[in-house]
């Protein structure tokens, strides 16, 4: 018995040691990932943020909420921690923050909303029961292929352009709300009339 034991000892310790180091190498290609999703996460807020800078809202939907610019999220937050790396900045004197919605119904108090694609057709229905909101409405098409911008009316559209983000503006989803974007972001982005 002492003989089976000894030989048996050797195999678990080795079964064990296997699954270990199996381990070892699993756990950095998944932290890798999730490292290279939270770089693409933070990219996608500064590009909010800086969108933020060339926009121009109605005077009256400043006045309701001079101090402050939030960033609402059509029902579900795609950004999540990366969002700290913008929250708190100022753009054009107001401070950004954020807030998670349900419906347009919920935007009072939001000067971007940012829409995932996966939320894209809910947005679709809910926008077609409103009239215009002094909101930028930037869709995330980054995750879909090209054909996926024509169909989208949200004013501003993160698109993907090989490796980087691009951007794509509907012009009149801009107009229609009633707000202005500088033409030194206008040069940068493709648009739709």
């Amino acid at each position: 018995m002492n003989i089976a034991l000894n030989f048996l000892l050797p195999i678990y310790y080795r079964r064990k040691l296997t699954l270990l180091i199996l381990l070892i190498c699993i756990y950095p290609l998944n932290l890798q990932a999730n490292t290279q999703e939270y770089k693409l996460q933070q990219v996608k807020a500064a590009i909010l943020y800086n969108i933020a800078k060339f926009v121009r809202w109605p005077e009256h939907a400043i006045a309701e909420t001079p101090n402050t610019l939030t960033i609402c999220h059509y029902r579900e937050n795609n950004l999540n921690l990366a969002f700290l790396t913008i929250s708190g900045k100022k753009v054009q004197h107001r401070r950004v923050n954020e807030k998670l919605i349900d419906t347009l119904d919920d935007a009072k108090h939001c000067a971007m909303l940012l829409i995932p694609f996966s939320q894209l057709q809910w947005f679709a229905d809910d926008q077609a029961g409103h009239g215009p909101l002094p909101i930028l409405t930037v869709a995330d098409l980054t995750d879909t292929n090209a054909s996926q911008v024509e169909n989208s009316r949200a004013a501003v559209n993160l698109i993907r352009k090989g490796k980087r983000i691009g951007i794509d503006i509907f012009l009149p989803e801009v107009t229609r709300n009633g707000l202005t974007i500088s033409s030194e972001l206008l040069k940068l982005a493709r648009i739709r009339r």
